[in-house]
């Protein structure tokens, strides 16, 4: 009897504890600031995508949230002074090149204090000139950012490494859909998710660098070269300590149609909560996307005025494969140590009518005149080498008829029979043998999918 009446006791002191904290967390909700004001380009319409995440945190139901707009960078600031004092998290959807120095400093102290911080998007596009702005990002991309500003991160074989080849910072393919890998199953941000989970329409940013000091990843997503990937498994969700601040990181949320992935709004919500409070309490939704399997809501994607008109057109499948086919040859004219003018084309039957192309130079795009040399076009010398080829359905070279005017009659180019009409590459700037090999390279990436 009192084993019985002891067990009754705990359930009612159990059941009590828990409606007092919900009671307490719809009584003081955390208070976030999100603020924007300012995107790199009219294709992050912060304004549209500020309202569904105001929204998205609102429904998660225990959040206050204000929203703060900055002037534009160039500007007068001299009135805008938000309290970060007054918010236990920022959240970011804004991108600029920089800030006053005050603004600065008062948001790298309020870090620095133990405030939070969410970084979402092409918010760590933002401001690649402050030093402890990327120390709390950890990563970034696009405006101008370059090896200075520190190593790629990815994960291979298991492992998050640090890649400190040089070149810019930040890339994207088609937007699409792609999977999600967790990598810190125990975080609290992470717990209970699925191993691998499907995110709607997104861009997959890639070679994003920086100091990644103190930081986590939590989740990667592969970025596939068929997409213009980088062939590495990039970070999509990241978590950082700056000072005694935490900071949560998500490359993801280009659109209202990216947002309205239900695996998107469970992590921003569940990150929002873990920086302000350190912990989460929000339970994985039944609606949360699988392996294989995409979770929109319909309620946040009706928000975009464009939702009623469907889903954008398929990317042409050429659009999609010439980027990695390009560089193919790139990669294989570095090994073999030449430059030059890469050309990649594709005409569907088996006679061209019209054809689509695209075209990377490699180092150099001509040949300089010399006193014993005129120079040498190396544009027109490589498309030339591919119209050859669309004529004659050969390889370039193949001297099945004359040169014509405006030829050359050069080896330098392959051609190969897809699925549904014909692969061209073609390369000029080395020795005939190395430019069909660079050649060769490019028409395998376009035969993985024409």
């Amino acid at each position: 009897m009192k084993r019985f009446i002891i067990v009754i006791l705990l359930a009612i002191v159990t059941s009590t504890t828990l409606w007092q904290a919900r009671a307490a967390s719809k009584a003081n909700p955390i208070r976030l600031l999100l603020l924007d004001g300012q995107s790199g380009g009219p294709y992050h319409d912060w304004q549209l995508t500020t309202a569904v995440m105001k929204k998205e945190l609102q429904d998660a139901g225990i959040f206050s949230v204000t929203v703060a707009t900055s002037p534009k960078f160039g500007e007068d600031f001299s009135n805008f002074k938000p309290e970060f004092s007054k918010y236990q998290a920022i959240v970011l959807n804004y991108d600029a090149p920089d800030w006053p120095a005050d603004l600065r400093e008062q948001l790298e102290n309020y870090v620095k204090n133990g405030g939070g911080l969410v970084i979402v998007h092409a918010s760590d596009n933002s401001f690649p000139d402050w030093v402890a702005y990327n120390q709390m990002i950890g990563i970034g991309g696009w405006r101008n950012r370059t090896e200075k500003a520190g190593p790629m991160w990815y994960f291979k074989d298991g492992k998050l490494v640090s890649d400190n080849v040089p070149g810019p910072a930040g890339e994207h393919g088609n937007r699409l859909p792609f999977q999600v890998e967790t990598r810190a199953p125990e975080h609290p941000i992470m717990k209970g998710l699925p191993h691998v989970w499907m995110h709607g329409a997104d861009e997959l940013y890639g070679t994003l660098r920086g100091p990644g000091q103190n930081m986590t990843v939590l989740a990667t997503a592969h970025s596939d070269p068929a997409n213009h990937g980088t062939g590495h498994d990039e970070p999509m969700l990241m978590v950082l300590s700056y000072g005694k601040g935490r900071i949560f990181h998500t490359t993801m949320g280009h659109d209202v149609a990216a947002l309205s992935c239900a695996g998107f709004i469970t992590t921003f919500q569940r990150g929002a909560e873990w920086v302000a409070t350190g912990r989460v309490t929000q339970k994985v939704p039944a609606d949360f996307p699988t392996a294989g399997s995409e979770s929109l809501r319909v309620d946040i994607a009706k928000m975009d005025p464009d939702f009623v008109k469907g889903p954008p057109p398929r990317p042409d499948p050429f659009e999609t494969l010439a980027y990695p086919a390009l560089f193919a040859m790139k990669k294989r004219a570095d090994e073999l140590g030449i430059g030059g003018v890469a050309v990649v084309a594709y005409f569907q039957g088996d006679k061209i009518q019209a054809w689509s192309s695209k075209m990377l130079v490699i180092g150099r795009m001509r040949d300089e005149p010399s006193d014993t040399n005129k120079g040498a076009n190396l544009i027109g010398i490589a498309y030339a080498k591919a119209v050859e080829m669309a004529d004659t359905l050969k390889d370039s070279g193949s001297q099945v008829r004359p040169a014509m005017t405006g030829e050359f009659g050069w080896q330098g180019g392959v051609i190969v029979r897809g699925k549904t009409g014909y692969l061209i590459a073609a390369f000029s700037g080395g020795k005939s043998e190395d430019d069909v090999k660079v050649s060769r390279a490019g028409v395998e990436q376009l035969a993985t999918g024409l």
